[in-house]
């Protein structure tokens, strides 16, 4: 993967997303619960290593994640998601370019000594940002399937993504198919009732 991908906004977005949905829900448990997890999605989303995390790194990145859920709390709203979006903005983000370890100039958006979880506040408002302005905020969504609030980017090629992942697509796909056969059963069933009732 290019430094340009690596460092990129489009990874700050889609990091802040699988930061949202670490969140425990009617699906799975907690999933940011220690350092070793944070640091594990940090290296899942291609941060150059040496990675290092403390717990204060994860006190900080759990604070990042409920900022960064409450503007998905208002996904549609265009108003509302601007204003979180700006409030986390001013609380978090220093830009400026920095160039160290080998690594072409680049873009820090955190203030200098911020840890981790500052770090993932303010690239995740800044990555989130810059989809809505390029995209508008119907780039921001919750997942389709019944019983899952997680957060979805719909950014790509074709056409704009309704699932978090292939699971809540086939739990979904599987429940319409079940819903349809039903309504063709209890429909056929009111058919038949109909006829024998015009004898």
């Amino acid at each position: 993967m290019s430094a340009e991908t690596r460092l990129g906004f489009t990874r700050w977005a889609r990091l802040a997303v699988a930061l949202v949905n670490t969140a425990p829900g009617e699906r799975h448990r907690d999933f940011l619960t220690t350092p070793t997890q944070l640091r594990d999605l940090l290296l899942a989303f291609d941060e150059p290593e040496p990675v290092t995390v403390s717990d204060a790194d994860l006190v900080d990145a759990r604070a990042a994640r409920s900022d960064l859920a409450r503007v998905f709390a208002v996904t549609g709203d265009e108003q509302q998601i601007a204003e979180r979006l700006n409030e986390l903005l001013a609380r978090t983000a220093r830009p400026r370019l920095v160039g160290h370890d080998e690594v072409p100039l680049h873009l820090h958006v955190d203030a200098p000594g911020s840890t981790w979880g500052g770090w993932l506040a303010a690239s995740g408002a800044m990555g989130l940002s810059i989809m809505i302005a390029e995209h508008g905020v119907d780039v921001l969504a919750r997942c389709a399937a019944s019983r899952c609030a997680h957060a979805v980017l719909r950014y790509g090629p074709g056409p704009a993504r309704r699932y978090c992942d292939a699971s809540c697509a086939n739990r979904a796909r599987v429940a319409a198919h079940r819903a349809a056969r039903a309504a063709s059963s209890t429909a056929g069933g009111i058919r038949y009732s109909h006829g024998h009732d015009d004898r």
